[in-house]
């Protein structure tokens, strides 16, 4: 019998697929018979898998690359089961349809800026479809995982055979799946749920069809148990927290073997689990992951330079030359340095952490680090490429005159000079971000310097603010800063500003894409100032460089840092007065590696309980 001749049938489970919610209330699973539940255990936060989390998790358990260029092809199986993602970009002439790997979510709201914080995770029916649309995309895979199957040869064996080895094939998938061991009343939902398709269709739509509801139970959805009762985080809990701290993704073997053999019971086991995991490749992935969400860098690819500001630094005239000559120049540029200067960021963070010093003051000091021929107009002719350093390849995606392509982004070590480059503050995806179409940005600048390298929470801006600021024009007679000091004076801005302004000033060298300058409008740059942090710290500085140098060894940031990773790796908007906090945040003011730092707080009761004593739990 053909799986084709069963696609009646198909609908009526896909029409039940859909009636699953993975957060919040909804119907029950049709392959676990339960019903998220509206209201979380007490004291538990109901986390739930990150785009990212989901992502990797769904490469991991299936053991395919985590690169989607290297996935099976989708099969017709795939495309009974879910009909195909098409390409989103372009209007004129079809781009390249999406990779079957990843699945593009939307985004989380978040909080502060991170994901995979419960505060921050509100559903919406939108994501419920993609979760319910994603998992029976990637179940007709389980067919093409070289993990799934127990049994050798499974598409060649007699019926019987087919039927047994994939029902212990399915059960070792959901415990997989679920990070944990199947509780009795799962496992009995679960197998009439298996005996149902078997009897409604052929073999393979029958496995694909039940993993599909593996991926949309609640168990695999979250990553804090909806229905655990336990006052104290399991051992399975405990590996789960681990895995998707560190690496964003579920446990290994090793981890889920430590969990079983009862190794996670104290400090020095989760420690020693930790430190394995941060020699493994995707503890950079992830930490990596980490800064992006701290810095704001993974919306990079979002900024929009003027080209009547910067387009003679690439070689192009300020404007095009009449209304009708369509202008493919500009956004041909543009989005290769875009994409470089994301990709600068997760190099630079992952060669100082993992090849580097490894510390938060080469974090935010070194002057090594990465560039394309994309960005060198923005680094200069003093930016030095080093010989025999590492290069790297990367595909990217842009958009010219409505047409989507893909092209190759080579990347390599660079060497840039000390007086001009300090650490993650002076990487160009930082300063555009922090910048409009021609100017710089003083103050998205120096907003993201209090809010989050010093945890220094800003109010919300008076009515009519943005309107008061200076017009985002070539056509100016002052300074940036004179500029932004005259319409920030007045009483009513000036209570906010006094802080804001300092920061934000510290970096007028340089300017809306991030190059460095020496003048503005021709005048020299003034890029001194004070700061006064929330604690009465105070630091005075000449400049950008100076000022990330001070900030490297600032209590306060250090403190913030590691409040920012604690938050991370618990999910949960921990307050910064939280038992067993400062401990961590001591110790990483005496030994600023932030391996150690992990680590650290992968040992730490605060960890290993929740601040208040079970999982999740908000003081």
């Amino acid at each position: 019998m053909s799986w084709v001749t069963c696609l009646p049938t198909l609908g009526r489970w896909v029409f039940a697929f859909a009636a699953v919610l993975a957060f919040g209330v909804g119907a029950p699973n049709v392959a676990t018979g339960q019903t998220p539940s509206a209201t979380p255990p007490s004291g538990s936060a109901p986390l739930a898998l990150t785009p990212a989390e989901y992502n990797n998790t769904i490469a991991d358990l299936l053991g395919l690359p985590r690169d989607g260029a290297r996935w099976p092809a989708r099969s017709a199986l795939a495309d009974a089961l879910s009909p195909r993602r098409t390409a989103s970009k372009g209007v004129f002439l079809p781009p390249p349809p999406p990779p079957v790997w990843p699945w593009r979510f939307p985004a989380e709201p978040g909080s502060e800026g991170f994901e995979g914080i419960a505060q921050g995770q509100s559903p919406s029916s939108y994501q419920v479809e993609e979760l319910h649309l994603a998992a029976m995309h990637f179940a007709s895979f389980v067919l093409e995982s070289p993990t799934f199957f127990i049994c050798t040869d499974w598409a060649t064996l007699p019926a019987r055979q087919q039927e047994s080895c994939g029902w212990t094939s399915l059960e070792r998938f959901a415990r997989r799946a679920y990070r944990r061991p199947l509780r009795p009343d799962e496992q009995e939902r679960l197998a009439a749920f298996w005996t149902t398709n078997i009897a409604a269709g052929p073999i393979d739509m029958a496995v694909a069809l039940t993993a599909a509801g593996i991926l949309q139970a609640p168990p695999f959805h979250f990553r804090v148990d909806p229905d655990a009762s336990a006052s104290a985080p399991s051992q399975w809990e405990l590996a789960s927290r681990l895995s998707y701290f560190l690496w964003d993704s579920m446990p290994d073997d090793a981890l889920f073997e430590a969990a079983e053999t009862s190794q996670l019971v104290d400090r020095a086991g989760m420690e020693r689990q930790a430190r394995r995991m941060l020699e493994d490749p995707k503890a950079r992935t992830a930490i990596v992951h980490f800064h992006h969400q701290w810095l704001g860098t993974d919306k990079v690819t979002l900024v929009a330079p003027a080209r009547r500001a910067f387009g003679p630094r690439f070689g192009l005239t300020p404007r095009v030359k009449d209304a009708s000559n369509d202008d493919l120049k500009w956004p041909a540029v543009m989005g290769p340095v875009r994409y470089s200067m994301k990709y600068e960021t997760e190099l630079f963070v992952e060669q100082t952490i993992f090849d580097g010093a490894g510390t938060f003051q080469a974090l935010m000091t070194d002057h090594r680090g990465y560039m394309s021929d994309a960005t060198a107009p923005i680094y200069g002719a003093n930016a030095r490429r080093i010989p025999g350093g590492t290069t790297v390849t990367r595909p990217i995606e842009l958009v010219v005159a409505s047409i989507g392509r893909q092209q190759d982004l080579t990347l390599y070590q660079a060497e840039f000079p000390r007086s001009e480059r300090a650490g993650v503050l002076t990487l160009p995806s930082v300063l555009a971000l922090g910048a409009y179409a021609v100017q710089p940005g003083p103050i998205l600048r120096g907003k993201r310097v209090l809010e989050r390298l010093a945890c220094m929470h800003l109010g919300t801006p008076i009515q009519g603010a943005e309107a008061a600021l200076p017009p985002d024009t070539l056509t100016v007679t002052s300074t940036n800063r004179e500029r932004t000091a005259a319409a920030t004076r007045p009483a009513t801005c000036n209570t906010c500003h006094r802080q804001i302004n300092p920061p934000g000033f510290a970096f007028e060298h340089y300017d809306a894409i991030g190059a460095w300058r020496a003048q503005d409008n021709g005048q020299p740059v003034d890029a001194s100032g004070t700061l006064v942090l929330g604690d009465g710290e105070e630091i005075t500085f000449t400049d950008g460089v100076d000022f990330a140098h001070q900030l490297a060894t600032s209590e306060r940031v250090r403190n913030c840092y590691v409040l920012h990773w604690t938050r991370y790796a618990l999910g949960d908007r921990l307050a910064a007065a939280t038992p067993g906090l400062e401990a961590l945040q001591a110790g990483f003011r005496n030994d600023d590696s932030i391996k150690t730092l992990l680590v650290s707080i992968a040992g730490s009761a605060l960890f290993r309980t929740g601040p208040s004593g079970v999982p999740g739990g908000t003081p």
